[in-house]
């Protein structure tokens, strides 16, 4: 126990709650004295290792009767863990040893077109991926298995390391997804902070500062009316974008954003493409009794579409109004005007989305994580008064 407290700088008490099963510990360093205790080559454990790691074998015929580490997991066939063997609805019950999965799964609501800031961080996660012997296989469930709480009829669990979410914002399936027990992450989440929080990684854009730069300097140009377009309740990256306008404006000396803004907009809609729009739009903007002199809309496609119905009732952008977007979408620089919008750095999202789902992988029982990749104000002709 000693040699362990000095390997990893911790007191040979804490070591000993942890191998002796007693006294209160942190789960995270419970994990990591058993793990380096295996490494160590010291048996006298009942250690059940979610997934191998490379060096450690799951062998456990040499394990002493030890007290087994509990973990929240039923204990499979020769000693191993499996994750997740309670019910599942739908799909196939996971039931296979933690060495067989070698598939990480995307789970997602609609596949992501080739203008969706996903495609590139999908592209390179499945290079990660790859360089590492997982496959990745895409999941599109549909709306009828949704309602049920059904997984993909094709997906087999038995086969799976890991699992993650894109364009999927119903709470109730995700919370569904969460208590399988396979590591979770959720690109982008769902807007239901009136519920328990997801057992689940999340990565997200950074929403926030952009939006304040761009209003900051609108201030200081003299402007004092914006208004937000987007159904703030859509997803969490959606409700960040509308509260940081709203906040934004209160701290610069802009009139009250509501007045101005459309909150519900897109309903039922897929906001990822602009074929999802309708005119619905132009009647939104139609009924407003006044337009403000900025509108930022939650993403590229719907700044996009407010252009071209603003254009329609013979008010110009950036003659008569400034209009800011949001994902850097390729449309948004070839759009006439120039569209002003907010980059995401999709590779880099790519990246720490494969780090936090393998490091999930090899340590299930660390703590959830929130995760934001920074973003930069991209000022184009739409912004130009």
């Amino acid at each position: 126990m000693q040699d362990i407290a000095d390997a990893l700088g911790l007191s040979r008490n804490t070591v000993s709650k942890a191998i002796n099963n007693t006294g209160v510990i942190a789960p995270g360093t419970r994990e990591l004295i058993l793990k380096k205790a295996v490494e160590m080559g010291y048996r006298q454990l009942a250690y059940p290792l979610f997934f191998p790691l490379p060096g450690l074998s799951t062998d456990t015929s040499s394990v002493s009767a030890a007290p087994a580490v509990d973990v929240g997991h039923s204990a499979g066939p020769s000693g191993q863990v499996m994750a997740g063997t309670g019910p599942v609805t739908g799909g196939q019950e996971n039931t296979a040893a933690a060495g067989s999965r070698s598939e990480i799964a995307m789970v997602t609501a609609s596949i992501p077109g080739g203008s969706h800031f996903a495609v590139t961080t999908i592209d390179r996660m499945q290079q990660i991926f790859s360089s590492l012997g997982y496959s990745l296989a895409i999941y599109r469930v549909l709306p009828a298995e949704i309602s049920s709480l059904k997984l993909p009829g094709s997906m087999n669990l038995s086969h799976t390391a890991a699992i993650f979410c894109l364009e999927l914002f119903n709470y109730e399936y995700c919370r569904m997804l969460s208590s399988i027990g396979l590591p979770l992450l959720m690109i982008d989440a769902p807007a239901s902070f009136d519920r328990e929080p997801l057992s689940a990684d999340v990565l997200l854009m950074e929403n926030f500062s952009g939006i304040f730069s761009f209003l900051k300097q609108m201030s200081e140009q003299g402007k004092k009316t914006v208004g937000f377009i987007g159904n703030m309740m859509h997803c969490r990256s959606f409700f960040e974008r509308g509260t940081a306008c709203i906040s934004a404006a209160a701290c610069y000396g802009f009139e009250p954003v509501q007045p101005y803004s459309i909150l519900d907009y897109p309903p039922g809609k897929n906001p990822a493409r602009i074929a999802d729009y309708t005119d619905d739009i132009s009647r939104l903007l139609g009924e407003m009794p006044t337009i403000p002199q900025i509108f930022i809309c939650a993403n590229d496609f719907l700044a996009i579409n407010v252009i071209s119905s603003l254009r329609r009732m013979g008010i110009q952008c950036p003659d008569d109004i400034l209009v800011l977007g949001f994902d850097d979408a390729p449309e948004s620089r070839y759009h006439a005007p120039a569209l002003s919008t907010v980059h995401i750095h999709t590779q880099s999202m790519g990246t720490v989305a494969a780090e936090l789902l393998l490091s999930r992988i090899s340590n299930n029982l660390r703590e959830y994580r929130t995760t934001y990749v920074p973003t930069d104000l991209i000022l184009r002709e739409s912004t130009q008064a």
